[in-house]
């Protein structure tokens, strides 16, 4: 081989040689970056699914804030309505319905001899079903149109779209207002008229155990002392209450010693809730007396109106006939059978049921089921056969009413409720239809005031 041939040989075999690491050199560049791309994707991927997820989530928050604001808004003028209709049908019962009732109690009287029917009519006891035309949906509407005769099918106005309300109506009158007692000065003789009503309402023997348990500080409360303290806490002197005014000393509940220490209030209750700051009133006596016990103002003489009791009132009706028959709860009675839950009870049981039904007109009413069980009762009630067996008991109407009278109540409690969605709205109000109107809101300040004067208003 030429010279000329092996270099040229060489020549070529270098140049084959520098193309192959030229392509090596190639392929590892393009190694090193053909993953760039699929990195970048991924990247923006996760950019978008983060961006729409934040997005996505944010629109969910806000409209779900933007539902619960308008299903708040509705419920809250659901039951602001609810409270509105409810002092339409106070105003009703009051101008309307007393006098019709009281006109056809006395032509049936006149037809009857004379004879109590002891029957009244309260149209704030069918609240529920009357609001049913405004707050229902279209079925109830027209179901409850149907019951009374009445085509709803082209009336405007009645059910709502979305949304419902209730309201309940029950009366203050026929609890034991606590603050009459209070105040500066107080009215001694309202404080032992309040004193009176606590102490026959502790009286009953079914409350031996709550008040022979001693308490968290290992003290035990006696009836009179805790009667005593309820009565101290409202008025504004420092004197502690005595039936005997000469026998009072001064008071001395050491509130201001406690672990948290406070002061009495030395005024009349805010709330039925204040109790349970009074010495001796625990949790426990709260349960048992709370719901007999008022702070709202009915009458001057601080009476129980007969006519508003409802519901479970048997302790309450068992309380106010021993605190007619026991004028003086620091003594003995003179008839020890009063004392016997036995014989009140079942007595008690139907005044109360009763009461809820019917209503009483007069106290003649109660006598007559106190005196004369057995007549208060028709051959098919259950407890026929048992009153037939049980002796009424002495009493007469000139004691009842020192302490309780019937007549139309005054103070209302209206518990409304409207809801919309997840969203329950309740207004609590005390109504007022005797008291004077302050500050109208109407240039008809007298239809403002007959609808009733509002003393409490609570929203939650």
């Amino acid at each position: 081989m030429s010279l000329f041939t092996k270099r040229r040989s060489s020549r070529t075999r270098t140049s084959w040689c520098a193309a192959l690491v030229c392509r090596y050199r190639g392929r590892q560049t393009r190694d090193r970056q053909s993953g760039v791309a699929l990195l970048v994707t991924i990247s923006a991927l996760s950019m978008l699914i983060a961006l729409v997820s934040q997005f996505t989530f944010g629109t969910t928050v806000d409209v779900a804030q933007a539902a619960n604001a308008r299903d708040e808004l509705r419920a809250h003028y659901l039951a602001r309505s609810a409270v509105e209709l409810s002092r339409m049908l106070i105003k009703i019962q009051l101008k309307f319905v007393e006098p019709i009732m009281a006109q056809a109690q006395k032509m049936m009287a006149d037809m009857m001899d004379g004879q109590d029917l002891g029957i009244s009519l309260r149209v704030t006891d069918y609240t529920g079903p009357l609001l049913g035309f405004f707050g229902g949906n279209k079925t109830d509407v027209a179901m409850l149109g149907t019951l009374v005769g009445v085509d709803t099918s082209q009336a405007k106005g009645l059910g709502v779209v979305q949304g419902t309300m209730d309201a309940e109506i029950t009366n203050e009158d026929g609890k034991i207002d606590i603050n009459c007692g209070g105040g500066n000065p107080p009215t001694r003789a309202n404080q032992i008229m309040v004193f009176r009503l606590l102490s026959a309402l502790f009286m009953s023997p079914r409350y031996d155990l709550l008040f022979s348990t001693p308490d968290a500080d290992g003290r035990f409360v006696d009836r009179i002392d805790l009667a005593r303290a309820l009565i101290d806490w409202a008025d504004v002197d420092e004197q502690m209450f005595s039936v005997d005014a000469n026998s009072a000393g001064s008071e001395d509940y050491r509130y201001d010693q406690r672990a948290d220490p406070y002061l009495a209030h030395n005024d009349h209750y805010d709330t039925v809730g204040e109790t349970g700051l009074v010495r001796g009133m625990n949790a426990d006596f709260s349960e048992a007396f709370r719901p007999y016990l008022t702070t709202y103002s009915s009458d001057p003489s601080c009476k129980v109106n007969l006519a508003s009791v409802k519901g479970d009132c048997t302790p309450l009706i068992v309380g106010l006939v021993r605190a007619a028959l026991i004028p003086d709860m620091t003594k003995p009675p003179q008839d020890p059978t009063i004392l016997d839950d036995n014989k009140l009870y079942p007595l008690a049981s139907v005044l109360c049921e009763r009461g809820a039904a019917v209503g009483f007109s007069s106290l003649d009413t109660v006598i007559g089921v106190l005196t004369n069980p057995a007549a208060s009762l028709s051959k098919d009630d259950p407890r026929f056969q048992m009153m037939q067996n049980l002796t009424g008991i002495t009493i007469t109407k000139q004691q009842l009413s020192t302490v309780a009278y019937v007549g139309a109540p005054r103070v209302y409690r209206v518990v409304a409720t409207g809801e919309s969605g997840k969203v329950k709205k309740r207004i609590t109000v005390i109504l007022d239809t005797a008291r004077s109107l302050d500050n109208p809101v109407t240039n008809d300040a007298a239809s403002e005031k007959a609808a009733g004067v509002i003393q409490y208003w609570r929203e939650e």
